[in-house]
């Protein structure tokens, strides 16, 4: 007996799948135009890594930003759209040029509650690969793509390395990102998704308590006695003596630190905050802080810790 012929999705019906959550059907999307879109970054850049850079660039903003194309028919001409300008961020850093965040059709403002459950069942996919990176890799890509302090320089502040190797990070990162998640289209670790959800719950609780009520030993109990602290470009210092100091004296000018996000993947957590200064004192503390926190059998060994002079930016939240 005859088989009818097995009918490819189109584009279209691939998009509309992916806005819908369908994780499997937005991977078949990008391996189906990942061919036409290098060949499109080669006519621009050249043979060599700078083509394959910016394909992985399209792709992880298309993971992110699928939700927000509202002609899914038009997505050949978006993903193009997309490759183009990631095509012309690396000319301008082949001339050194400061480099900003280009993505097209940005979201709604007013996006329901069906849209944001959408966005984030894709959410979750990218987390999942984003978790199976090497930490080094991870936390670059956990603050370059998901947080508020993306550039270059602030990386290298916060993780206390220089400029090239935030570079090379992020460049190997996205390769191998790109990768996992195609791999990985549809396949969620569950248990990694409860055990972040759990870190992020976890922390907003603990400031909650220690800000409202006062629960400094229990939250310093959480990091280890000999904790190494790094600031900036600074030695790093040894001992939970340190970031005591920091908490009493913070208390004692009665300055709270706000956890506005917490990402976590693994055994690393990003907590992004606001300080709040008290009316007499409003410059005590600068806007915005950076934690990365680096766990080992629950107990978080290392803290990275990051003054900005600005707070955290929520809009993709």
């Amino acid at each position: 007996m005859g088989h009818e012929p097995r009918i490819s999705p189109t584009d279209a019906e691939l998009v509309i799948a992916a806005q819908a959550g369908d994780s499997g059907c937005l991977g078949l999307l990008l391996e189906r135009h990942r061919g036409r879109l290098h060949a499109a970054a080669l006519r621009v850049l050249g043979y060599g890594p700078e083509a394959e850079d910016a394909v992985h660039d399209t792709f992880l903003i298309a993971l992110r930003h699928i939700g927000d194309l509202k002609e899914p028919q038009a997505v050949v001409g978006w993903l193009h759209m997309v490759l183009h300008r990631c095509c012309l961020r690396q000319l301008r850093r082949r001339r050194g040029e400061v480099l900003v965040a280009e993505v097209p059709d940005r979201p709604d403002e007013g996006a329901n509650i069906e849209e944001r459950l959408e966005k984030a069942a894709l959410r979750e996919w990218i987390w999942d690969a984003v978790r199976k990176l090497p930490e080094p890799l991870r936390v670059a890509a956990m603050l370059r793509y998901f947080g508020s302090y993306q550039s270059y320089e602030e990386l290298a502040a916060i993780l206390a390395v220089p400029i090239g190797t935030v570079r090379s990070r992020l460049s190997e990162a996205k390769r191998k990102l790109a990768e996992i998640l195609l791999e990985t289209a549809g396949l969620i670790d569950s248990d990694a998704r409860l055990q972040s959800h759990e870190h992020q719950r976890f922390y907003f609780e603990m400031f909650d308590r220690l800000n409202r009520h006062g629960e400094r030993d229990r939250f310093l109990g959480h990091f280890a006695e000999n904790l190494h602290l790094v600031r900036g470009a600074g030695m790093p210092t040894v001992g939970r003596s340190h970031l005591a100091y920091e908490i009493d004296s913070d208390t004692e000018a009665g300055v709270r630190l706000e956890p506005r996000r917490v990402l976590s993947a693994g055994r690393i957590t990003v907590i992004e905050g606001a300080f709040l200064n008290p009316p007499e004192d409003p410059f005590h503390c600068p806007p915005g802080v950076a934690l990365v926190v680096f766990h080992q059998h629950g107990v978080a060994q290392h803290l990275h810790l990051h003054l900005s002079s600005r707070p955290p930016s929520l809009e993709d939240d």
